[in-house]
């Protein structure tokens, strides 16, 4: 379980994580997006006890998460992670005396699904190659939280489906609560459960996949009749050309919405455009 109550982050007196509360019970695989700068990195390495708070509580199963702390049960790769330049079969030996708990046949078998060559050195594989190593030790690790940073950075599109293949399979393995920041957005909607959606230091959306899919819609015709139909639901985004318009919302449609207007379902991608980046507004 994470739990943040009033959680702030200031570097130099500029505020990243503004206020955050949140609370995470349920195992799941869940998606952390947001723009470039939103707060994702910081996010989790707070909550992985990498770094100090400014103000607020951070607590993992119960427990205060901070720097001091000698356990927070939480393993957390960021992108670009380092190792020490040994070969992979003993970094994966060493992360297995290390920790009792370390599934060694899980990583032993990632290993070989993405062939990976135990003999080779860390610094001598590829950008993908080293964040797969870094994935495999953070994914066999016992802990009751796991936070993968950009884990999909430098894998091409085939190693990208093994790896959603390989945190399900993991998942399933060891129920948890597994978090992954990605740009990459349609993909791993197959794999995730829940969405949380971060902005500008705040959360602006955390439910779940099921959610989107039934409640965002754009919404489009004369600008009179999309106005109308929209005065009373969420609406998060609208685009204006001339006397037509489209509207995106977050909302239950009333059962009569659809007679004057067009209305579809809005992809993942474009809901979180529409969340945190595209403003609307008028077009000439």
């Amino acid at each position: 379980m994470i739990e943040l109550i009033n959680v702030t982050k200031e570097y130099g007196g500029t505020p990243v994580l503004k206020n955050i509360s949140l609370r995470i019970d349920e195992p799941g695989i869940y998606c952390l997006l947001g723009r470039n700068g939103a707060g994702k990195t910081t996010l989790l390495k707070s909550v992985a006890g990498y770094q100090n708070i400014t103000g607020g509580e951070i607590r993992v199963d119960g427990k205060p998460v901070t720097t001091a702390a000698l356990e927070t049960g939480v393993s957390y790769i960021e992108n670009f992670a380092r190792h020490f330049n040994l070969p992979v079969r003993r970094l994966l030996r060493i992360a297995s005396r290390m920790n009792p708990s370390f599934d060694e046949e899980f990583a032993w078998e990632m290993t070989e699904r993405f062939e990976l060559d135990g003999k080779k050195k860390f610094n001598h594989l590829s950008l993908g190659m080293k964040t797969m190593v870094s994935t495999i030790v953070c994914l066999a690790s016992s802990k009751s939280v796991i936070l993968l940073d950009e884990p999909v950075l430098g894998f091409d599109a085939i190693m990208r489906v093994e790896f959603y293949e390989m945190l399900a399979e993991s998942f399933r393995k060891h129920p948890r609560i597994i978090i992954v920041s990605t740009h990459i957005i349609e993909e791993i909607a197959k794999t995730i459960q829940k969405l949380i959606i971060i902005d500008k230091g705040t959360i602006r959306f955390f439910d779940t996949l099921q959610a989107v899919e039934e409640k965002a819609f754009s919404i489009s015709g004369l600008k009179n009749e999309v106005d109308a139909v929209t005065e009373k639901l969420h609406v998060i985004g609208q685009d204006i050309v001339g006397g037509l318009a489209t509207s995106y919302v977050y909302d239950t449609l009333p059962a009569d919405a659809g007679l004057s207007v067009e209305i579809q379902r809005l992809s993942l991608q474009d809901f979180f455009i529409q969340m945190v980046g595209h403003k609307g507004g008028k077009k000439s």
